[in-house]
């Protein structure tokens, strides 16, 4: 039996909304009914049989290859099955979400959200329940539905979900062909000199001891895939500054790599060099736009109060959905056209 302490992202916000986890791993020794295997499991699990039943409970169990269904769970466990469990170290504090505020647009299979700061978007290791995947699947009847535009789980802002799988088919189409425009907003340490600049490179996996992070190669390899986004300071202080960001592609952690790389990680964000804040990393989704059903949607949601001392944005909208009509349909583009271009929303000096 393997066991080890994996720890969070830091010790405050971190410690409450994402606190560490205790893993264990084994081999079933006899083939046994679920209700033996629970038996089992609970004596074996170090934190304690209680504990166990919590990790039932949150669906942090992976029997082979396959991630336990906390709602439906095997009728038996075959002999020689690995097992991997997942559980809190404490039960984690979850952030607020309504999703009659949070919902910004629901509409012909189409959904989008303002997604909290520390909600995940889908099931984590230790958790099948508190994500927002199938809190929105519950709230809004739509057991089929599926995360599309996904966000890191300290990431807040516009996220994208498909209630059937031609929707999903659809907005990751327009995703590949860089049809859905993404405008962000980041407080980042330090004053760049810069009031606005082009990041162009290479990403690669690097190496953490046990977290994902990636680096900025100049040239492309085997596994370097490229990146490439826009950044505009809108407003900067002594010692940090309010800076918007453009995505061209969709590369895991990009902005983050991109402005640690710059000289100017994401407030919050250790993983890339940020000082320790014990806070959140200060990163939000304000903006996707796209062409979808003939019309040219923008999705919006307002950055939360604290990405830049509680001062609204330079040019503040409310959050929700504004269209224009004009986006013809092409055959084979699904129920997107072809109205929204990259040269719609220009980098301009501020």
């Amino acid at each position: 039996m393997h066991r080890e302490l994996v720890e969070s992202s830091d010790r405050s916000e971190g410690a409450r909304f994402d606190p560490p986890l205790h893993r264990q791993s084994w081999r079933v020794l006899r083939e046994s009914s679920w209700a033996g295997f629970v038996a089992d499991a609970r004596a074996r699990w170090v934190p304690g049989p209680a504990a166990f039943d919590r990790v039932l409970w949150h669906g942090g169990l992976r029997l082979g290859r396959h991630p336990l269904d906390p709602e439906k769970p095997p009728k038996g466990v075959a002999a020689g099955e690995l097992v991997v469990a997942w559980g809190f170290a404490s039960e984690p504090e979850v952030p607020p979400f309504d999703p009659a505020a949070r919902l910004l647009l629901d509409e012909a299979g189409l959904v989008a959200v303002d997604k909290p700061a520390w909600l995940p978007m889908q099931r984590t290791r230790a958790t099948a329940r508190l994500a927002l995947e199938p809190w929105l699947r519950r709230a809004l009847d739509a057991p089929g539905l599926v995360a599309v535009h996904r966000l890191d789980r300290q990431t807040s802002g516009v996220a994208l979900f498909a209630r059937t799988p031609q929707v999903a088919r659809d907005l990751h189409r327009a995703l590949a062909r860089r049809r859905v425009h993404k405008r962000y907003e980041a407080r980042v340490v330090g004053r760049p000199a810069w009031r606005g600049c082009l990041g162009q490179g290479w990403q690669v996996r690097g190496s953490h001891a046990s977290r994902f992070r990636f680096e900025l190669t100049p040239s492309p390899g085997a596994e370097a895939r490229s990146c490439e986004a826009r950044f505009r300071v809108v407003a900067a202080g002594a010692a940090e500054a309010r800076v918007e960001a453009r995505p061209r592609t969709g590369r895991t952690h990009q902005l983050r790599v991109q402005l640690a790389a710059l000289g100017h990680p994401i407030v919050g964000d250790t993983l890339y060099g940020a000082p320790p804040t014990g806070g959140r990393i200060w990163l939000h989704a304000t903006e996707l736009a796209f062409p979808f059903r003939g019309e040219a949607l923008r999705i919006s949601a307002p950055p939360p109060p604290g990405l830049w001392d509680d001062r609204p944005a330079p040019s503040p909208s409310a959050p929700g959905c504004a269209r224009s009509a004009g986006c013809a349909g092409r055959t084979g583009d699904g129920v997107f056209g072809t109205g929204v271009r990259p040269g719609d929303w220009p980098l301009r000096p501020g």
